[in-house]
């Protein structure tokens, strides 16, 4: 069909042209014009017609492929969007299963580690006669056990916030160089999607869900360049042109709107393919498996977390004890 169209492009100029040439001699002329230039304006007039109505022809198939393609994209997109909250659910239960009782593990075990590490120094410091009294020695014992009390305060929530900031955006992890080549401008993509979705998704001047307009509101947040053309896409509606306008300019700008759509829907199918490649690597086209998976692992932190939490009072008494160390070692340095 592009042949096509070039054909009949040119044709439309050129008979633009012998119209355009027709018309000065019309102008120029001081009597009447012979029948037979009469004749030709008609006749050119009417293959004028002819080919844009032929142009306008086209515009249908090439609307149709536009109209096929956002629905393409927004299948791809609605495909995304399920894709990652699936993985948004494993990366929650990773975070309620492992992080936080891996946090609640490192710091008991640093809690453990410190406690014992400090019952050594002390103990050491007794051996060799590191304190004058038992009052400095109690306070040492009763510093070192808060100490490690306060520690035990740390925000948990402080903590997650730094393992989100520090967790590449998965989004970004799938665009080569080309890709990023490709894509127009960021600035005039923004003001788009200002223009196009927000109207169309915000509460105050649309009936979208709410759970639909975080998710779309999250990709323009990350500056998604890709999720944004395609909800640009999405949000647009289908394509329909101005009958009135100029064929040939139509033509154009729906021949650039389709190698558009297409690119992008080729990246976002691109992009799903790779997440789906990504959750088959994880094995979270299972999801019942990694949970179970999970739950083993998270079990296996809580028994050591126990085991910990008893190691944590074993040094607690021992460090407590050292008071009794310090009072038998006193007596027999007095004998």
């Amino acid at each position: 069909m592009e042949d096509e169209i070039q054909r009949y492009e040119k044709i439309i100029i050129q008979l633009r042209k012998n119209l355009a040439d027709l018309e000065l001699k019309r102008l120029q002329s001081l009597s009447n014009l012979p029948d037979e230039v009469w004749q030709e304006f008609a006749d050119v007039s009417y293959r004028l017609d002819k080919a844009e109505q032929k142009v306008k022809g086209f515009f249908k198939q090439i609307i149709n492929d536009l109209n096929h393609t956002r629905s393409d994209i927004i299948e791809s997109l609605e495909g995304l969007i399920l894709l990652q909250e699936q993985i948004r659910n494993i990366e929650d239960q990773f975070m309620l299963n492992i992080v936080r009782p891996g946090y609640q593990l490192k710091k008991v075990m640093q809690q453990r580690e410190f406690l014992e590490a400090e019952y050594h120094r002390i103990y050491k410091q007794i051996q060799r006669a590191g304190y004058t009294n038992q009052v400095d020695l109690e306070q040492d014992i009763r510093r070192t056990i808060s100490t490690a009390k306060a520690d035990e305060d740390q925000s948990y929530e402080e903590y997650q916030e730094q393992i989100k900031e520090d967790a590449p955006d998965l989004a970004y992890q799938w665009m080569n160089v080309d890709e990023v080549m490709e894509e127009i401008s960021k600035e005039e993509l923004i003001k788009e999607f200002r223009r196009i979705v927000i109207p169309a998704i915000h509460p105050d001047t649309s009936n979208t869900p709410a759970e639909v307009f975080n998710t779309v509101y999250d990709a323009y947040k990350k500056e998604d360049t890709l999720m944004m053309e395609a909800y640009i896409i999405q949000y647009r509606g289908e394509i329909v042109v101005n009958a009135d306008a100029d064929p040939l300019e139509i033509l154009d700008r729906l021949s650039d709107l389709l190698k558009r759509y297409q690119r992008i829907a080729a990246r976002l199918q691109r992009r799903v393919d790779a997440v789906k490649t990504e959750m088959a690597n994880l094995e979270l086209e299972h999801p019942e498996k990694v949970q179970d998976n999970m739950r083993m692992q998270r079990q296996e932190i809580l028994q050591r977390i126990q085991a910990e939490a008893e190691q944590i009072l074993y040094w607690r008494e021992q460090l407590e004890g050292l008071v009794k160390v310090f009072q038998t070692q006193s007596a027999d340095d007095n004998e």
